[in-house]
């Protein structure tokens, strides 16, 4: 038995280099059952087998996680601080062309290989790195698209679905149906505006004597109250200064009698000081800088003067312009509590309500050009449908041939896989309605997948499509258990499906089946251990005779079934 799956390697190692786009290596730390793991799948075709239980979904939850998957402190091994996720991929062609402007994007630098790590704290706490750049989920989400895509249980269900056929057949649409799809969007849009505008004018025709009324007093309201901005702020400077006219009227006089009135005011100070100052001119150079200063004194006291006694002047009570004042505060008070905080949210709630004073008075023009516009959105549209349904008929015919050699291949040749669009309403996705529809043999008639695809067909039809559609902007895929409801022949033939395919891509499936696993290129087993008395979850990498033996018991030989160990040995031979 070989162990390059748990080789002690430090956190961050980088993988080997390689020319194709794969995951290089994945380790995983302190992840569920997982304590330390490091694996480096092979670059085609890779199995993943064990017991039920053993924990193979794990290795997938730390992929996605990786990858973009929410976060939740329940992935954290109990006892642990935090999991550590770490991915090393080697990217090559449109992949990494895509790959590399969404990293760009984000503003980290592109090195190669790319390496994505993500933690998540035992608190639910989550950080990622791109090329050891922080970046968000959504990053990584948009990144995770491009380089793995996934094929699970849960998509047959979403096969079954009808409502996600119309989007798994626009997978097939070529550019120049993109561009119809995109023109059809961008018509319906319109239209539905149009229509939600049509619908708004018709009920206010509805309600519009009653609002109108409304409408025009409070917009006469607002109108004759002739509010200036800045105005608020100046009449309670101006209030302010009416409730206390008395006391600044004591104020000022008691200054202007300081500098003028009293036993010794200060005007008469000041020309005593100068008097006392002239005699010493003509002895000390620095007198005739102090007799500078005394003039500039002098020059404002006068100054001083002069403003004290407007003030006195100016600074009376006047009761009736206090009550003016407090009547025009009260106003903008209360239309400030109706209609905005400020007295520019007012004047803009003004401008608001002339405009719709102005539809409701002129409803009529208003609403005949709003039906116009959506007359014209309805032509646009119905002139944009039909590009877009002939672009789905032509991908059709694509699909239903490329799908049906693939279920060749799968051991279903006789079943025929067709597209059915029919007409329907106009909907953001067209006026189509896609339903995928499988005649199992020859001469019957077609019926939805739902209604007669049993497990297995499933597994192979969903296989079929998914190759069919591939258009090799993705190199890694990843079937999760999608043999279920199969065996035998049937199984035999999506071993050799997936083997051919892993000859272009890297492929990695989780399966119960020795007749794929036995095709695969590097095959690993998922086990549980009881260590030191905890339940753990370890990958090792079967060597061939471990291999053999692995096989061996998937194919449900007792140990030491000579008849199974053969089978097992032709299996892995392959």
């Amino acid at each position: 038995m070989t162990t390059a799956s748990l080789e002690v390697s430090s956190f961050g190692e980088t993988g080997r280099a390689g020319g194709a786009q794969v995951i290089e290596s994945l380790s995983i730390r302190d992840f569920a059952l997982v304590q330390r793991l490091d694996l480096r799948p092979g670059d085609s075709f890779n199995v993943f087998t064990g017991e039920t239980g053993a924990g193979k979904s794990i290795l997938l939850q730390a992929l996605g996680l990786l990858l973009g998957d929410r976060a939740s402190r329940e992935l954290v091994r109990t006892g642990a601080e935090a999991a550590r996720v770490e991915g090393v991929f080697s990217l090559s062609g449109a992949c990494a062309e895509s790959v590399k402007a969404i990293i760009e994007e984000a503003g980290i630098p592109w090195e190669e290989p790319l390496v994505i790590s993500r933690q998540v704290t035992s608190e639910g706490k989550s950080r990622a790195h791109v090329n050891g750049a922080t970046v968000g989920v959504g990053v990584l989400s948009e990144v995770g698209a491009k380089l793995v895509e996934v094929s699970s249980q849960h998509q047959h269900q979403a096969l079954l679905n009808e409502q996600n056929h119309i989007s798994i057949l626009d997978s097939a649409l070529s550019a120049e149906g993109v561009s119809a799809r995109e023109l059809y969007l961008e018509a319906f849009t319109k239209w539905e505006r149009a229509k939600g505008e049509v619908a708004r004018l018709k009920r206010l025709e509805v309600e519009s004597v009653e609002r109108r009324e409304f409408v025009s007093f409070q917009l006469n309201e607002i109108k004759s109250a002739m509010l200036e901005v800045g105005e608020e702020e100046t009449l309670s400077e101006e209030r302010n200064i009416l409730l206390n006219a008395e006391k600044l009227s004591e104020a000022y006089s008691g200054a202007e009698g300081e500098l003028f009135s009293g036993t010794q005011p200060a005007v008469d100070s000041l020309g005593r000081a100068k008097r006392h100052l002239e005699r010493a001119l003509d002895k000390d150079p620095e007198a005739s800088r102090l007799m500078e200063l005394l003039r500039e004194a002098e020059v404002s006291l006068q100054e001083a003067s002069e403003g004290l006694r407007e003030r006195i002047d100016t600074v009376k009570s006047d009761p009736d312009k206090l009550e003016r004042i407090e009547d025009r505060l009260a106003l903008i008070k209360r239309l400030s509590l109706k209609h905005g905080n400020t007295i520019e949210a007012i004047l803009s709630k003004g401008e608001a309500l002339e405009r719709e004073l102005w539809e409701l008075e002129n409803r009529t023009i208003a609403l005949s050009d709003a039906e116009e516009a959506l007359s014209d959105s309805r032509e646009a549209l119905e002139s944009a449908a039909p590009l877009l349904t002939a672009a789905r008929k032509e991908a059709a015919i694509r699909l239903e041939k490329l799908v049906g050699g693939e279920l060749e291949g799968l051991g279903l040749g006789s079943a025929a896989f067709i597209v059915g669009i029919e007409g329907g309403a106009p909907g953001p996705e067209g006026v189509d309605e896609v339903t995928f529809l499988l005649a199992a043999n020859p001469g019957e008639a077609p019926k939805p997948l739902a209604k007669i695809a049993s497990g297995g067909e499933l597994s192979r039809i969903l296989l079929a499509v998914k190759n069919a559609l591939r258009d090799g902007s993705v190199e890694t895929l990843v079937f999760d258990e999608v043999d279920a409801g199969i065996g035998g022949m049937v199984a035999e033939r999506v071993g050799e499906r997936l083997k051919a395919l892993a000859a272009s891509c890297q492929v990695i499936c989780i399966t119960h089946l020795p007749q794929i696993a036995g095709r695969a290129g590097s095959h690993f087993l998922v086990e549980k251990a009881v260590v030191d008395g905890r339940t753990l979850t370890r990958v090792e990498e079967l060597d061939f005779d471990m291999r053999v033996k692995e096989l061996s018991r998937m194919l449900g030989g007792s140990e030491g079934s000579e008849a199974a160990y053969r089978h097992a040995l032709e299996l892995a031979k392959r």
